[in-house]
């Protein structure tokens, strides 16, 4: 089908984004004929109507932004059209800044970015939401005679800056390595360098290192899947849709790549393909195609490009609902150590597991997230508990271990229901509960006084509140905190919290995700909507991953046995009942 793309338009529209950046002034929006205005005030249902299917849609949808998105966000588009002839879509590139910026100034109703929106740019635009539309993931494979137990993205972006030479320098046998790479150009190339190559140095400036000159190139996917299988000594970087048997795929971070941790959030090479929209502006048939996009029809497109969508990650495939059951014989000792947060449901999940195997003892100790990352790499415990990520340097000290997240920790932000916010930072949202932001009006809501309201000294909410959000980076680099205004009405228990933010006027609070009703209004962060599903698919950003960790160097059967049970269906139910399960 015809591609219907306007090279006018865009030619009008970067002029016109160029001229707004010269003169440091907002871009007027584009002048409303007849036909835009009644694609803008059209009423369209959210699912096919009997009218829509017979081609009564009708209007221009027009996109600017990622390049990345752009051949997507095409198919996706004549997809669409072909559904509706009457619709016209127009997708222009510029880059993801230029995408922001253009359903930021209202210049077009949908703008698109490979990356997640930064903060300042909420800021600017409080009207705008990022809806995720898939997800752009990479693996680093070997040649299946290599196998490394992990390895960290400063070591990947070493290994193909030709600066470690040897995979006994990353855990490996002592053989030279030979990379791999895609040729100039290329869209996987591009993505690669830009999600691991790229760094920021100490000073925090960014900065970059080139794919070693002395790489072997090759010109699709499958060319370089098809070398590293047959060729000894060979690493490579390799869109996910080609991952099969013949070759091996390398955990980064203890984390194996595949869709279900992209999906969950703890595989790291991977970017967010975004459609921006603007509430100021709104245009129902661009929500409708992105509503489109975001169903079953369109996810299955995003996975025939080789894409990774959105959405509940898939099952794992050593716990598959259907077939698991539970051991019941077994005998013995596991010991548990590490974080605080982890232990109370450590401890739930023994309990459980331990009526199934009466003879089998679970002892849980805390002593903090490092200890549990040194009790697992020092083989000091079978299973270490980290409530948070781990570590680089973690990884290269203990090259044996791999962490395994067994649930997400989620705090939303709620005000009164009478209080809608279109969105927060989570820089506001510190500054809100610092006490230095001190009326709504600060921060695009009503002119109100704000009035904090938060969990007591001691709360397992409140401290994983105060790690993910009132602790943060300086500019220099250095980690600070900040404390939680003095005159918060502090709360016994996640449900006085909600009953005090939905009885009284002007009231904001962090909540566990599992108290969200609609007795108070969630604040979107950054965007997105505090929900389960967003929390899953790693878009959401106040959460952390609860993990267990364990040790190739000292495996131990109980242990494997009882992290089996808990990423299972029974394990998960159990996890749901307070916390995010990871599927």
């Amino acid at each position: 089908m015809f591609r219907k793309i306007s090279l006018v338009l865009s030619f009008i529209m970067i002029a016109t984004l160029l001229l707004s950046a010269c003169s440091g002034t907002a871009t007027e929006a584009p002048e409303v004929t007849e036909e835009s205005a009644a694609v803008q005030t059209e009423e369209v249902a959210p699912e096919e109507t009997e009218e829509a299917a017979s081609g009564e849609t009708e209007g221009t949808i027009q996109m600017a932004g990622s390049t990345t998105v752009q051949p997507l966000a095409e198919v996706l588009g004549e997809a669409y059209m072909e559904m509706h002839p009457d619709v016209v879509i127009e997708v222009q590139g510029g880059g993801s800044s230029v995408g922001v910026t253009s359903a930021g100034e209202c210049t077009t109703p949908i703008g698109n970015a490979s990356r997640t929106v930064k903060d300042s740019e909420f800021e600017e635009f409080p009207g705008i939401t990022a809806h995720v539309i898939a997800n752009d993931g990479i693996a680093i494979v070997t040649n299946p005679e290599i196998e490394i137990p992990t390895l960290s993205v400063e070591q990947v972006r070493n290994i193909f800056a030709g600066e470690i030479t040897n995979f006994s320098e990353v855990g490996g046998s002592d053989a030279p390595i030979t990379v791999v790479a895609r040729e100039e150009g290329s869209g996987t190339r591009a993505a690669f360098e830009e999600l691991v190559m790229e760094y920021k140095d100490e000073a925090g400036e960014d900065q970059a290192k080139l794919i070693v000159e002395s790489a072997l190139l090759q010109q699709s996917n499958g060319q370089v899947r098809t070398t590293v299988a047959t060729t000894p000594n060979t690493i490579a970087f390799l869109s996910f849709g080609f991952l099969d048997d013949s070759i091996y795929g390398v955990p980064i971070d203890g984390v194996v790549p595949d869709e279900a941790n992209v999906i969950n959030g703890t595989y790291p090479i991977y970017r967010p393909l975004n459609m921006i929209t603007n509430s100021d502006c709104e245009s129902e048939l661009a929500n409708t195609f992105i509503e489109w996009i975001l169903s079953e029809e369109g996810q299955t497109i995003v996975k025939e490009e080789e894409y990774i969508p959105v959405g509940s990650a898939p099952e794992a495939e050593t716990a598959p609902a259907a077939d698991y059951v539970p051991p019941t014989g077994l005998s013995g000792q596991l010991q548990l150590a590490g974080s605080t947060t982890v232990q109370p449901l450590a401890e739930v999940l023994g309990e459980a597991f331990m009526e199934l195997n009466p003879d089998l003892v679970i002892e849980i100790q805390g002593g903090g997230s490092s200890v549990g990352v040194t009790s697992a790499g020092e083989c000091t415990t079978p299973i270490g508990n980290a409530s948070r990520t781990v570590k680089d340097s973690e990884f290269e000290e203990f090259p044996g271990i791999t962490a395994y997240v067994i649930a997400n920790d989620g705090i939303a932000i709620v005000t009164n229901p009478e209080t809608e916010i279109p969105t927060l930072s989570v820089e506001q949202v510190r500054g809100i509960f610092a006490g230095e932001i001190t009326n709504f009006s600060e921060v695009g809501g009503p002119d109100a006084p704000i009035t904090v309201v938060a969990r007591e000294e001691g709360s397992g909410t409140r401290a994983a509140f105060e790690e993910l959000v009132m602790e943060y980076k300086d500019e220099a680099g250095e980690k600070q905190s900040k404390l939680i205004v003095e005159s918060a009405l502090l709360q016994q228990s996640n449900g006085q919290v909600r009953t005090t933010v939905a009885t009284t006027p002007n009231t904001i609070a962090f909540l566990s995700f599992g108290f969200l009703d609609d007795s108070t209004y969630g604040v979107p962060i950054d965007g997105v909507v505090p929900m389960v599903e967003n929390v899953m698919n790693g878009t959401y950003p106040i959460f952390r991953p609860l993990n267990m960790i364990t040790n190739s160097d000292c495996p131990d059967p109980n242990a494997d046995a009882f992290i089996e049970y808990i990423l299972s269906a029974i394990g998960q139910e159990i996890v749901a009942e307070d916390y995010i399960p990871v599927k």
